[in-house]
């Protein structure tokens, strides 16, 4: 199981694999239901997770 947390313009996308499951309007929320997700998950089933952020303009 893998999942990403993406910044997008203000927007934080949760994806699982190539499907996206939820966006939320703060980072905080969407790594939440990410650990929420994984406290469901089965037990011994290994899982990933990354968070990427937006480039900014400097």
């Amino acid at each position: 199981m893998r999942y990403e947390v993406v910044e997008n313009y203000g927007e934080w996308i949760v994806r699982r694999g190539d499907e996206e499951v939820a966006r939320f309007d703060d980072q905080e929320k969407a790594l939440n239901a990410v650990a929420d997700r994984l406290r469901d998950a089965q037990t011994g089933e290994t899982a990933s997770l990354s968070v990427r952020y937006q480039m900014r303009s400097i």
